[in-house]
């Protein structure tokens, strides 16, 4: 197959009524093997920024004194710019050029590079993370709509969607360990410079695809659409700074949170985001259920790292020996995980996953750190790492082939959205509940590992009420073009 989408000659713009396809545009080629992989790096950037600053932030704050409030505003920085702005971006992508929106965000990302390296002061360096949020959120969406265009519901447009998805395990995975050599050997400075070789190759290959005219004529309802990105970033920072912020301000910002949500619930105009999209119970549970999957993984590394260092007197280095099966056996089984959804189906596939990884985080939950770690945790790591290599390849085929095509864009940021809340949301459970171990206290892994077990399964009772529920209110969409109209509130 070529590697371009053609342009169709025909495509109008003049009569083409909003929410309604575009005359004579033609369905894009698919990308060649190459290029998809090529544009899939960008999740590979996104993943390994995500994970890099947890070996970069010792060096950062050595040598800007930062004090523990300002750690947390780089810390965070890169989260809440790149969940806040996801279904914005999300719109952008069905709305606009795919390949223009993927080209800024992957631009934008590499300014955040440059930034962070040539910072010298923490509201820079700040800035510089919050621009490479805002960068991921354009290009990770994006990505997806370009690699799925032109590809029919298929074996091959699911091995699509499990590459997607690799690229991120494996960006997370080599966001642990090969920054962490740089910062060792160069610098922490370099170490944000390290990106941008990646992010000159996605640019050169991405800038050479053709993209059709946009099929899909779509109003983005700027003003609902910033108040939704207000409200999740205010949520996320809430969860993810619940126990540190002082009372006052913690009040403020749940004042205001619920202020841009009352705002959002009783707007009137048009619908923010297609009703094929939100009136969907197959998208909607493929967005939940990786929510709670996300939710329990993000909980429970998090225990499993301190109590490590904690409870079984590890060292950094070993407690990345001990965790890398996770990422490396989701890298490896993603594929599998794409061939059994076409063989059996998305609901199957996703349920089986996340047996596995209710059954790994029980394991841990009851054996604990009493017995050898090297027994206990490296076959865990294993089992959790195949069940995300079933759980996410299930839910994102599942969302896509919900889709239309011309709300692949949207679809794909609601995901990650999704993804993003749930992992702040089971992070701070554990931290509330005060079950993480730490130096002072006597607390092991086990609670943890079954608190995060429960977020799973909460997750996943919502995600499948939710896929019980019968459509309503969406045509066709395989026929005919849907409105973007819909539902009046979201």
């Amino acid at each position: 197959m070529p590697d371009e989408y053609p342009e169709p000659a025909t495509a109008t713009k003049a009569s083409t009524a909003p929410g309604q396809a575009q005359p004579g545009a033609s369905s894009p080629a698919p990308l060649g093997r190459a290029r998809m992989v090529c544009v899939c790096l960008a999740l590979l950037l996104e993943g390994m920024s995500s994970s890099s600053i947890n070996v970069q932030i010792a060096a950062i704050h050595t040598d800007l004194a930062l004090d523990a409030g300002e750690m947390q505003i780089v810390a965070s920085a890169f989260l809440l710019s790149y969940a806040g702005l996801l279904p914005l971006a999300g719109r952008l992508v069905d709305a606009w050029n795919r390949r223009a929106v993927f080209l800024i965000g992957v631009g934008l990302f590499g300014l955040g590079c440059l930034a962070c390296a040539l910072a010298g002061s923490v509201l820079l360096l700040g800035a510089g993370r919050f621009i490479q949020g805002a960068g991921a959120a354009l290009s990770a969406p994006a990505a997806l709509a370009l690699i799925t265009a032109g590809l029919a519901e298929s074996a091959r447009r699911n091995r699509a969607i499990a590459l997607y998805g690799a690229m991120g395990a494996v960006g997370f995975s080599l966001g642990l360990v090969l920054p962490g050599a740089v910062v060792t050997l160069f610098g922490w400075r370099a170490s944000f410079l390290l990106f941008l070789p990646v992010v000159l190759l996605v640019l050169l290959a991405g800038s050479s695809v053709k993209v059709a005219a946009v099929r899909v004529r779509q109003r983005i309802e700027v003003r609902s659409t910033l108040l939704l990105t207000g409200a999740l970033i205010l949520s996320v920072h809430l969860l993810g700074a619940f126990t540190t912020l002082a009372m006052p301000w913690l009040a403020i910002e749940a004042v205001a949170l619920l202020a841009l949500v009352g705002l959002l619930l009783f707007r009137s105009g048009p619908a923010l985001f297609p009703s094929a999209v939100i009136h969907s119970p197959r998208i909607l549970a493929s967005c939940l259920g990786p929510s709670g999957v996300f939710g329990a993984v993000v909980a429970s590394m998090y225990v499993l790292s301190l109590g490590l260092v904690a409870r079984g007197g590890a060292d950094a280095f070993v407690v990345g020996l001990l965790i890398l099966p996770q990422p490396l056996f989701f890298s490896l089984l993603s594929g599998a995980g794409a061939r059994m959804v076409t063989r059996f189906g998305a609901p199957w596939v996703f349920t089986a996953g996340a047996l596995l990884l209710a059954a790994s985080l029980v394991f841990l939950g009851i054996v604990g750190l009493s017995a050898d770690p090297w027994m206990v945790v490296l076959p865990s790591m294993a089992g959790v790492g195949a069940a995300l290599a079933l759980c996410f390849p299930a839910a994102s085929i599942g969302a896509v082939d919900a889709a239309p095509e011309e709300f692949r864009g949207t679809v794909a940021s609601l995901l990650t959205t999704f993804q993003n809340v749930g992992g702040a949301a089971g992070l701070a459970l554990v931290t509330v509940l005060a079950i993480v171990p730490r130096g002072a206290n006597r607390i092991g892994i086990e609670p943890g590992m079954l608190v995060s077990a429960a977020v799973l399964v909460l997750g996943i009772g919502v995600a499948a009420c939710v896929a019980g529920i019968p459509a309503t209110g969406v045509r066709n969409h395989r026929s005919a073009a849907p409105s973007v109209r819909g539902n009046r509130r979201w």
